[in-house]
């Protein structure tokens, strides 16, 4: 908001985009700037907070109206309810725990540090800040660099990080270019793929990239001392369980790592020597046309190329002679597959055409439509999705739905056979609480939970009790009001309370062992769903604005 002649513009304070103490600070430029004097500073202040903040002030001020108080109190007021001052040691506690993120920059690192650091009131900030920097930095070539320096000041340290981080990047790009000017340059020609490479020895595998051996990182494939060991768990020869196929596989497709390229090796996600029983329900199948043949092909985007069986290519392009390719296929697990050959073929896919590449191999299994058909022909993924999901799913999920209904229902559920009883002390005597204030912008949501849990027979109201508890409304997430009675400064003191050894966590740790299965339940208000006996319900009796209330319930 801003008037003819006024310089710069407030607009009203909202919340979700700046804390009220940013807000001042910036009203305070505003009346400076203008040459508003301390009279009218009220006036205007009520004038640019908007009409939501305003009301909010009205509750905080009543009876008395916002206009008969003085700037510094409003505004102070609204500071201790929008802004109320943090705890030291909570604050502490965020800013010690905070680490670089992986994709955070270490410019961006500091400024999240510094803004955190605001109300942990240390004695030396700068000092704070460099040790928290050093501890929290993801990389951990900048950190042990950062170690080594002597008398490492603030600036000097992120100075330090900031061009070393800009190196790394620098580095990466540059080999990037040099790599795509160099190496898989393919040339496009029927049935036959060649690279620029092809008469140099084939590079090793950079050291950040893992070995599809064992899994580890910083060694060749070829040289992994686990390239004769026996997989004990799918028994085949070149990698160990950790490094197993069989424990990368989601929903029939397996997850490989495409970057490395031994000999030219096209790596299939498939094991093309076995067709694992019971993938079906998971398969993606994809029906296409393969000249002029309606061909069913299952869909692979682990495997960077298509392939059929010989078997297959026989009965459906007879006569046809095949290509041959020095192109070498490899399973995940590191077993070689020679192609008998490759061929050229016309694909047709909803309104699409291309002319690609379908290598033949020995083995039987179904037909796998590779990366490289992806990337000519564009598949109708929504639909593909949709299918997977199945119509019979959906039958299965709405019979399943109506047969427990009874769980699914809006209202709070109730325990059966089992209600609560609590036990008084011999000595105890009622304890009678006044109902506490509370502020007007929570009321009508009070009342409405109120109503809410008299409706739901969880509530009863009353006229008269000996015992009475104050209540404590807690704001949640979605803006709803919790009431919680503060039954510690009335019936818990006087409770026999039920002494419950607790188990230590080697115990829970033991019982679990060779689980295979593990669920848990979150109840919606679970202490709810348990009632309680007709003689404990008056010590469980709250005092609010607007009564007395009993609980029926925990």
């Amino acid at each position: 908001m801003a008037a003819a002649g006024y310089i710069g513009k407030i607009e009203p304070f909202d919340e979700s985009i700046e804390t009220w103490t940013s807000y001042v600070e910036r009203l305070d430029q505003y009346f400076a700037v203008n040459d508003i004097d301390s009279e009218k500073k009220v006036p205007a202040l009520l004038t640019l907070i908007g009409g939501k903040t305003y009301g909010l002030l009205r509750n905080l001020t009543a009876p008395d109206k916002p206009s008969t108080k003085t700037y510094a109190v409003i505004t102070e007021l609204l500071q201790k309810h929008l802004s109320p001052k943090p705890l030291v040691i909570a604050e502490r506690y965020r800013f010690h725990k905070r680490n670089q993120r992986q994709d955070e920059s270490v410019n961006d690192y500091v400024a999240e540090l510094r803004k955190l650091s605001e109300h942990c009131a240390f004695r030396d900030l700068n000092d704070a800040l460099r040790d928290r920097f050093v501890c929290g930095l993801k990389e951990d070539s900048i950190q042990k660099k950062l170690l080594s320096v002597a008398d490492l000041t603030l600036a000097k340290a992120l100075e330090t990080a900031v061009a070393m981080e800009m190196a790394g990047k620098d580095a990466i790009e540059l080999q990037r270019k040099q790599g795509e000017a160099t190496v898989h340059k393919i040339n496009k020609g029927r049935g036959q793929t060649s690279y620029n490479a092809r008469q140099q020895k084939a590079p090793a595998m950079p050291p950040k990239k893992r070995c599809f051996r064992c899994r580890r990182k910083g060694h060749d494939p070829n040289e992994c001392r686990f390239k004769d060991e026996i997989c004990h768990k799918c028994k085949k020869k070149g990698h160990i369980v950790r490094a197993c196929p069989l424990n990368f596989t989601k929903n029939g497709v397996k997850s490989l790592e495409d970057d490395y390229d031994e000999e030219y090796i096209a790596k299939l996600s498939v094991d093309c020597n076995t067709v694992q029983k019971g993938r079906n329900s998971d398969v993606i199948w994809i029906d296409l046309k393969i000249d002029g043949h309606c061909t069913k092909m299952e869909l692979d985007t682990g495997s960077a190329v298509s392939v059929m069986s010989n078997e297959d290519c026989k009965s459906m392009f007879k006569g046809r002679k095949l290509t041959k390719t020095s192109l070498i296929l490899r399973t995940y697990s590191g077993e070689k597959i020679n192609p008998l050959g490759v061929i050229s073929v016309h694909v047709t896919y909803k309104e699409q055409e291309a002319d690609l590449d379908l290598y033949v191999v020995k083995t039987k299994g179904p037909a796998l439509l590779g990366r490289d058909w992806l990337r000519n022909i564009r598949l109708d993924w929504p639909g593909i999705k949709t299918l997977s999901s199945g119509e019979n799913n959906k039958h299965k999920l709405n019979q399943l739905l109506i047969k427990h209904s009874a769980l699914f229902k809006p209202e709070i559920g109730s325990l059966k056979q089992i209600k609560a009883m609590l036990k008084l002390k011999e000595d105890a005597s009622p304890k009678f609480c006044k109902a506490r204030p509370v502020p007007y912008s929570l009321k009508p949501k009070i009342e409405a939970e109120l109503q809410k849990l008299e409706e739901q027979g969880i509530l009863s109201r009353v006229e008269v009790s000996d015992w009475a508890t104050p209540i404590v409304p807690v704001v949640k997430k979605d803006g709803s009001v919790r009431i919680c009675g503060d039954f510690k400064v009335t019936v818990n003191p006087a409770l026999q309370v039920d002494q419950y050894p607790l188990p230590r966590i080697e115990d829970i740790f033991a019982n679990l062992a060779g689980g295979e299965k593990f669920s848990k339940i979150d109840l919606r208000q679970a202490y709810l769903h348990m009632n309680l006996e007709e003689i404990s319900k008056p010590l469980l009796t709250i005092n609010t604005h607007k009564g007395l209330y009993r609980y029926n319930r925990m």
